[in-house]
């Protein structure tokens, strides 16, 4: 039969390695949990930095679009007042013209054409 001797050496020794594995269990812990943090609060800070981005791409996109819409409506005015002053002159013209000139200038026309026939 085999005896085995657990002296007071022996079960200091298990103390100590108990402690140790204790020890390190905790700092294992502590050194994960501080990894995680830390790694969540880089994760927060890319994220609002993304959206910060995103969001000030998104203002700027808006600002262009609209300074772009200004601008076209603008270019619209000026035409239309373009042709609005085209089409007032060009009237102005075509009622200052005397019918009966008008009709007799058509008269003389068609006199014209019936002669080349």
């Amino acid at each position: 039969m085999a005896t085995t001797t657990m002296s007071k050496a022996y079960f200091e020794d298990l103390g100590r390695i108990a402690e140790s594995n204790a020890k390190s269990a905790k700092d294992s812990a502590r050194i994960a949990t501080e990894y995680w943090v830390a790694s969540r609060e880089r994760n927060n800070e890319v994220a609002r930095e993304i959206a910060r981005s995103v969001t000030e791409g998104m203002k700027r996109q808006t600002d262009a679009n609209e300074e772009l819409t200004s601008r076209i409506f603008e270019i619209l005015e000026e035409r239309d007042e373009a042709h609005k002053h085209f089409f007032e002159q060009w009237a102005e013209v075509f009622t200052s013209v005397p019918f009966e000139y008008t009709r007799q200038a058509t008269r003389e026309a068609q006199k014209k054409t019936a002669s080349f026939k």
